[in-house]
């Protein structure tokens, strides 16, 4: 496993000046993920073991971090370099909007890499049918400190249902959700994850658990006031017992870099991880995502690095 590095204030002082610190001769930069079982840090791992394999110019460090938002302060206080946030957590702090509302952060995107999925599982017991019928009940809206919850209040929104005051809001990981929605303490809990993900197949496997779909017609206005949130639908067949497509949201994982960092290392690190895919594409299902026209696919600020990347490969005007 790749070691953790914690940045400290000479950190910070050397990415403000221009530059990053140096190990055996090369640049080094960490790039912020999430716990370390998680999707963000296998792939942000295997995505620096990439460079490091092939870079004459960089080092990386992939480190265990709390996710977006803590990610997002890091690098915007230039502790750490590179993060890694859903696109809506890039988009508000490029923007100065959302949870930054009035305070743009010194960050920009540096690539897209793959995409997640809104997904709300219940049990059967409840009686819960639809989205609508979550008015009055104990629903986990995702964990706290994370982006992730903004998507199930913007889909609760658009049923006209008020996620502060209509619902008991629980704030819980993945994992704490679908175990407390098993043990019937919650009625409803909201993730964002690959679909399939093992956890719920393991859950909808008893035939108990099971996702809601959700109004089609609704899901477009959700995402044309939100664009960093898309329609999408889960094939039928996804998990045990589901005979129909389930209608949902979709997001993109981004990596986003401090405004500070030069330009040629974030060139570098793109050129590196996108002329290797091959090298971490086993690393994670959802790696296989990862391309050049995915990763010019952000609707927030690039980098100037990543406009010079993407242009000069022809997939950015």
């Amino acid at each position: 496993m790749i070691k953790k590095t914690i940045f400290g204030l000479a950190a910070a002082a050397m990415i403000f000046s221009g530059c990053a610190g140096e190990q055996d001769g090369r640049t080094s930069i960490t790039i912020g993920t999430a716990g370390a079982a998680g999707t963000y840090f296998i792939i942000g791992a295997a995505m620096a073991q990439t460079v490091n394999n092939h870079s004459d110019f960089l080092n990386v460090t992939a480190q265990v971090t709390m996710g977006s938002v803590q990610n997002l302060n890091l690098v915007n206080m230039g502790e750490i370099e590179f993060g890694m946030s859903n696109a809506d957590g890039v988009y508000w702090a490029t923007t100065g909007t959302g949870m930054f509302d009035g305070m743009p952060l010194n960050i920009s995107a540096v690539m897209t890499l793959y995409l997640s999925v809104g997904q709300i599982a219940t049990h059967t017991r409840t009686g819960i049918e639809s989205w609508a019928d979550l008015r009055g009940r104990r629903v986990v809206l995702g964990p706290p400190g994370t982006t992730i919850i903004e998507m199930s209040r913007a889909i609760l929104r658009g049923y006209g249902i008020d996620p502060d005051n209509d619902i008991t809001p629980i704030f819980l990981s993945f994992a704490e959700g679908l175990s407390e929605l098993i043990d019937g303490t919650v009625d409803a809990s909201f993730f964002v994850a690959a679909a399939p993900t093992a956890a719920m197949v393991q859950a909808t496997a008893t035939g108990s658990v099971f996702l809601l779909d959700a109004t089609p017609e609704i899901l477009e206005n959700v995402s044309a006031e939100h664009p960093f949130f898309l329609p999408f639908s889960i094939p039928v067949g996804t998990y045990p017992g589901m005979d129909r497509d389930i209608n949902t949201l979709k997001i993109m994982t981004e990596i986003f870099a401090n405004n500070n960092v030069p330009e040629d290392v974030v060139y570098e690190f793109l050129r590196i991880t996108l002329d290797n895919t091959g090298d971490f594409v086993d690393s994670h299902v959802a790696a296989q995502e990862i391309n050049l026209e995915t990763a010019a696919s952000s609707v927030s600020r690039y980098h100037p690095g990543a406009v010079r990347f993407f242009r000069e490969r022809g997939v950015m005007p």
